[in-house]
């Protein structure tokens, strides 16, 4: 049992202090299937809703609010205190005491309000030819890509290759994403523990290798394997950001329509008139690329290429520049954020925030020495023109 439920997560790390006041020897946790939690917003109450102790009748127990249920091998039903009747199925038992509970019962829909059903998960089935399908279609190695409805996967190293050779590898990864399609949500400001979750599906792959292929791949497959598994699980990933972050979206669209409307005039505020439109909108042209990919390393490889194209632009409209190799660190910092806020405007991208905590998602989980301290620069600004934009007054 690990502690990526939701619940758990955030009583873990939010109510910790809670949490370590609970008794092993009392405390039973109810985990309500993830992706039955979607849009319900997971505080304290709702966990002391669902964290319960033995009453002196028999099969009846009570939770830290008072209400009751009802509890035999297969059902739960809630009985006094709960506004409707319901019956939940019990999926598994698990007897944990390590985080401060007799059991954890896992059961497949919250006690009490509305709930999501019917939810069209993300599976795959292993054909072993090669191939693998789910609901994103099927993914055929060709030459060393993946070919899909997201789109095409395209991997530096072999993956076939890889799979081919550390079949035990392919398998693990095949029941991990399984697994992850029917168990992940992503709660609003902990998108950081699904990035976290890939990485480490992805390092306890590469430790099923034997010797032999591990000398023959070692590391160099990791990122291609991250890479993958974002791109296989971008529809479940995606469809969460967008939701979570639907409001936001639409006022800063509204902002980006206005600031279309003069962007001169915005760049002239920033002393960077030698700006023209034709720089803004080559620039916008780019950065919409990023609307195409299905995974965060595929956005980080346009913003370093949007950081090449900035570069030629201040260098050719700068006579004292020229000469000079000029370097996306050498650049006022207000100047690269004003300059992208202007083209983020221009070509009215879509559902910013959402990239942005993609990106967060994979390079906050990177090892300090997988780090490229020029595209965490890059991606800063990036992130820091989208605070702007949210920051920036009702117009």
């Amino acid at each position: 049992m690990n502690n990526h439920h939701p619940i758990l997560n955030i009583l873990l790390s939010k109510y910790r202090s809670f949490h370590n006041k609970l008794s092993s020897k009392i405390h039973i946790l109810l985990l309500p299937e993830a992706k039955s939690l979607l849009n319900i917003n997971i505080d304290l109450n709702f966990i002391k809703k669902n964290i319960f102790f033995k009453s002196h009748l028999e099969k009846i127990y009570i939770n830290l609010c008072d209400q009751c249920i009802e509890m035999d091998t297969k059902f739960i039903y809630t009985s006094y205190g709960f506004e409707q009747n319901r019956m939940c199925e019990i999926v598994k038992v698990e007897n944990n005491s390590n985080y401060n509970f007799v059991k954890i019962i896992f059961i497949n829909m919250p006690l009490e309000g509305k709930y999501e059903e019917n939810i069209s998960v993300n599976y795959l089935t292993n054909n072993k030819n090669g191939t693998f399908e789910g609901k994103n279609g099927t993914f055929e190695s060709k030459n060393g890509t993946f070919e899909g409805k997201n789109g095409i996967f395209e991997g530096k190293n072999d993956l076939t290759l890889f799979f081919n050779k550390n079949s035990i590898c392919r398998e693990f990864l095949y029941e991990q994403l399984l697994q992850f399609t029917y168990s992940y949500i992503i709660i609003k400001g902990y998108e950081n523990c699904i990035g976290k979750k890939i990485v480490s599906i992805v390092d306890d792959t590469l430790k099923l290798q034997s010797n032999v292929n591990e000398k023959l791949f070692g590391n160099s497959i990791k990122i291609p394997l991250i890479k993958y598994t974002y791109s296989y699980l971008y529809n479940i990933i995606w469809k969460q950001l967008i939701k979570n972050y639907e409001k936001i979206e639409c006022k800063i669209q509204e902002k980006m329509y206005y600031l279309r409307k003069d962007i001169s005039a915005f760049l002239i505020k920033f002393g960077l008139g030698y700006i023209s439109i034709f720089h803004v909108e080559t620039l916008s042209f780019h950065i919409k690329q990023i609307e195409k990919c299905i995974n965060p390393i595929d956005k980080i490889d346009i913003l370093d290429n949007i950081s090449k194209i900035i570069c030629e632009i201040i260098t050719c409209t700068n006579e004292d520049l020229k000469k000079k190799k000029l370097a996306i660190y050498d650049i006022n910092s207000d100047s690269l954020i004003a300059i992208l806020v202007a083209s983020i405007s221009y070509g009215q991208i879509q559902n910013v925030v959402s990239h942005s905590i993609h990106l967060h998602m994979y390079i906050d989980n990177l090892k300090v020495s997988e780090k490229i301290d020029k595209l965490s620069f890059i991606f800063t600004i990036f992130h820091s023109s989208i605070i702007y934009l949210c920051d920036m007054k009702n117009v």
